[in-house]
């Protein structure tokens, strides 16, 4: 069994982007804004790449404190999120009842 298995399906295909999008289903206008701001990274990945890491930075700060992860600490949500979760720390997370 891999220590990881948060890299063994890489997300960002249609599904997983499909299942990511499903709460704007109901909120048009919230689906545009955010295909707005997913444009702009594009340009700043094609142009200005530490911009373009800042602002995925700031957007996952953002969708921290939308998550279970609040209850237990920002650095496992950002190893949960990074896909750096062990065994141990994965099984920690279930057993606190926070879905990964």
């Amino acid at each position: 069994m891999p220590d990881n298995r948060n890299t063994e399906n890489p997300p960002l295909d249609a599904e997983d982007w499909q299942i990511a999008f499903n709460p704007y289903i109901k909120h048009p206008l919230s689906a545009l804004t955010l295909a707005h701001h997913l444009a702009k990274l594009k340009e700043y990945v094609e142009s200005d790449v530490a911009e373009a890491t800042a602002a995925i930075d700031r957007a996952v700060d953002c969708l921290y404190e939308h998550s279970e992860f609040r209850s237990v600490g920002y650095e496992l949500f950002r190893v949960a999120v990074e896909g750096r979760m062990t065994i141990d720390q994965e099984n920690v997370v279930h057993e606190l009842g926070i879905k990964t």
